[in-house]
């Protein structure tokens, strides 16, 4: 049985992860309030961990709380998935930081189909030549979806950045294009967030070339391979040693590939 505290439980993504391991018999969940999280979450995590009922807690609440119970799982020896969005630089540090002694799993995207994709473009970025080759990256999701540009389409665009040695805050000097802009510069990865309705979540990769062009997209229609990632990380990360870790590792991809 493996026994699962569920921080952000009511929230879209918390939601589904809760109704998907409802079907699953060796899973038992604890629902944890997290916006904001308060005293008696935490009184709740300590009965259940005194109790021998807490083997994981996996994070879908937002980045302030996230560290707080970050805190809280150093300080308890629990490993954590995380795969609350929208952190600053600064905040990941801090994570790193306070989670360096137990085994973490972070990543904004649980899906292993999208992990998947990162390494494929991971590919696309550091075969195809640097100086003719021009990558624009898409995304779309529902109306309240709070942070743009998404914090999996930043991933995407980090991961151009570092496969061809370029800086990333010059490359994204510009996210939008309106006016006379001249050429487009080749030191430049542009990314476009749509926002509407009940969009499905949908990133978009392009390598545009003279006469030809790439790209890999990942389109999700629902909740439930994110959750399922999530559960499988959580079946994972319990038997890892102490380490910040993400599903590429999970799944064994830095081992093969680039």
């Amino acid at each position: 049985m493996l026994h699962i505290a569920v921080a952000g439980a009511s929230g879209r993504m918390g939601s589904a992860f809760m109704d998907f391991v409802a079907e699953i018999e060796d899973v038992a969940v604890l629902p944890v309030a997290a916006h904001p999280v308060a005293d008696e979450s935490f009184v709740r995590l300590e009965e259940a961990a005194a109790a021998g009922r807490l083997d994981v807690v996996v994070d879908f609440s937002a980045p302030d709380a996230t560290l707080r119970l970050a805190e809280w799982a150093a300080d308890n020896r629990k490993p954590m998935v995380i795969g609350t969005t929208g952190f600053t630089a600064e905040q990941l540090d801090t994570l790193a930081e306070i989670l360096h002694s137990v085994p973490v799993l972070l990543s904004p995207n649980m899906s292993t189909m999208m992990n998947l994709a990162w390494r494929m473009m991971s590919n696309a970025a550091k075969v195809l030549p640097h100086d003719t080759i021009d990558i624009e990256i898409i995304e779309k999701h529902h109306r309240k979806k709070r942070n743009a540009p998404s914090s999996t389409a930043l991933i995407m665009a980090q991961i151009v950045a570092e496969k061809r040695g370029w800086s990333l805050n010059e490359a994204l000097r510009r996210n939008s294009r309106w006016g006379l802009l001249g050429e487009r510069p080749r030191q430049e990865i542009a990314i476009s967030s749509i926002r509407g309705g009940t969009l499905n979540s949908e990133h978009t990769i392009i390598f545009a070339g003279s006469g030809e062009s790439l790209e890999v997209t990942h389109s999700s229609q629902t909740l439930e391979p994110f959750a399922k990632g999530a559960l499988r990380a959580s079946h994972w990360i319990v038997r890892q040693p102490s380490g910040v870790y993400d599903l590429l590792d999970m799944m064994g991809l830095p081992e093969v590939l680039f």
